[in-house]
C-alpha cells in the first residue's frame, strides 16, 4: 500500500460518508495509476485509510459497479473495468425522475446534439442506409394505420435516429438517443404524452430522408425544428408538472 497517499487521506465527514466515500475511491484510482484489469485493495484496507466503515465503502461500490467502473468477481475482489457507455448511459435513465421540466431540458439537448451530428450525415450517408430509413419509415406508417400502441412507435421512432447516426460509429450518441427515448416511453406509459397528429409525424421524418437525399445541410436546423415541434408544444403546455 502507498504509505504517502496514506498519509494525504483525510477522515470523511459523517454527513458526507457515501458521497466522499465514492469520490475517495475515484481519487484513489486515478493516483494510483490503475489500469484496466487491477484490483482494487480490499475493504477492510480501504476502510482503514478512508476511516469510514465497510458498509458505507459497499454502498460506494455499488454505485460504481453500477457505472461501469468496477467489476465484482465473488471470491476475488473488484476489479477495475475498461470504459463501459452502456453501463454509464443505464444508471443514467434509471435515475431520471419523470418530470416535465426534465423532459424539456433533454429535448434541448437532444436537439442541439442531433443538429451537429444530421449536418455530417446529410453529407455522407451512403444510399444503402438510406433505404433502410426508408424501411423504418414504412414500418411506422404500417404500426400508425393499424392502431398499434404508442409505446411501439416510439420504440421503431427510436430505431430511426439511431439509424440516422449508424455511418458516424459514435457508441455514446446512440446510446445517449436510447436515454432520451426511455424518457419519453415513460411518459407514454404513463398515459401522459401522446403524438398528436400522427400524418405529421410520418410527414416529418419523410421530410428528414429528403433532406438527406438533397445533402442540404443549410436545412438542418429548420427541419429538426419542425421535427421536434410536438413534443416541445407538449412540454411548454405541462411545465412543473410531476408524472
Amino acid at each position: 500500500m502507498n504509505l504517502e497517499y496514506q498519509q494525504k487521506m483525510k477522515k470523511i465527514p459523517h454527513n458526507k460518508i457515501s458521497e466522499s466515500a465514492l469520490q475517495s475511491i475515484k481519487l484513489y484510482i486515478l493516483d494510483n495509476n490503475l489500469q484496466t484489469g487491477d484490483i482494487l485493495p480490499s475493504e477492510n484496507v480501504l476502510s482503514e485509510i478512508l476511516g469510514i466503515s465497510r458498509t458505507s465503502l459497499r454502498e460506494a461500490f455499488k454505485s460504481l459497479e453500477a457505472l461501469g467502473i468496477l467489476n465484482t468477481i465473488q471470491g476475488k475482489g473488484r476489479f477495475l473495468r475498461d470504459f463501459n457507455y452502456e453501463a454509464m448511459v443505464e444508471h443514467l435513465s434509471y435515475n431520471l425522475k419523470i418530470h416535465v421540466n426534465n423532459f424539456r431540458e433533454i429535448i434541448d439537448v437532444r436537439m442541439a446534439l442531433e443538429e451537429k451530428f444530421l449536418s455530417k450525415t446529410v453529407l455522407q450517408m451512403p444510399e444503402e442506409e438510406i433505404k433502410e430509413l426508408e424501411a423504418i419509415l414504412h414500418i411506422m406508417e404500417t404500426q400508425i394505420n393499424n392502431g398499434e400502441p404508442e409505446i411501439e412507435i416510439v420504440n421503431t421512432h427510436t430505431l430511426f435516429h439511431q439509424t440516422l447516426y449508424i455511418q458516424l460509429n459514435n457508441t455514446l450518441l446512440n446510446n445517449l438517443i436510447g436515454v432520451f427515448a426511455t424518457f419519453q416511453r415513460s411518459l407514454t406509459i404513463l398515459k401522459r404524452y401522446k403524438t398528436s397528429n400522427y400524418a405529421d409525424f410520418l410527414t416529418q421524418h419523410q421530410y428528414i430522408i429528403d433532406l438527406i437525399k438533397s445533402r442540404d445541410v443549410t436545412r438542418v436546423e429548420q427541419c429538426l425544428q419542425q421535427h421536434f415541434k410536438d413534443v416541445i408544444n407538449w412540454s411548454n403546455e405541462h411545465q412543473s408538472k410531476m408524472f
